[in-house]
């Protein structure tokens, strides 16, 4: 998946947020991994135990920021055809300049079920996404599916910070059908 969305009004915003905004976001949040350890984020909806994904919680400023969130993920998934599409987490990631985020795996639970999407909002030619032993470049404004089962993280010896949209998605309606 290499899916164009257009970002420019999100970024607009994100672009605005100061430092000290990112740092009060970052403080207390539920997936304060060691691998994150140069990584903030601002969450909008998360999964509290990973295991289960329709059970999540929408942040205080999930409201504010739906509007601008919505339209970039619904046309990051528009080829999935979902029926009932459902964002169970959703989040910014910002990875520090000079920066890396260890090479991890997110685990099973939910994401057995979720499909999950980077959105690079921000990025500079020294940014580099790893899977494994392979390294790839990910494009602004373009919409990737990630495999976060396997091992997997990312390098930015850049001078700037690199900022993606993360969120996780799955249809609501097949998940009803294979229930019944």
């Amino acid at each position: 998946m290499n899916t164009p969305v257009d970002i420019n009004s999100l970024l607009a915003k994100v672009s605005r947020l100061s430092e000290t905004a990112w740092a009060k976001e970052d403080e207390g949040k539920p997936n304060s991994f060691p691998c994150f350890h140069h990584t903030q984020h601002i969450l909008f909806r998360f999964i509290p135990d990973n295991r289960d994904a329709t059970n999540f919680n929408s942040y205080a400023n999930w409201p504010l920021w739906a509007p601008l969130l919505l339209p970039v993920m619904q046309a990051a998934i528009r080829t999935y055809n979902f029926a009932q599409p459902v964002f169970p987490k959703v989040m910014l990631a910002r990875l520090l300049a000079k920066r890396h985020i260890d090479l991890h795996r997110d685990g099973a639970g939910a994401n057995l079920y979720t499909h999950k999407i980077h959105v690079p909002l921000q990025t500079n030619d020294a940014v580099r996404f790893q899977f494994d032993n392979a390294e790839f470049r990910l494009e602004e404004g373009k919409a990737y599916e990630v495999n976060n089962i396997t091992r997997h993280g990312g390098c930015n010896d850049g001078d700037d910070h690199r900022i993606h949209l993360i969120f996780e998605v799955f249809d609501a309606a097949a998940a009803t059908r294979v229930t019944s």
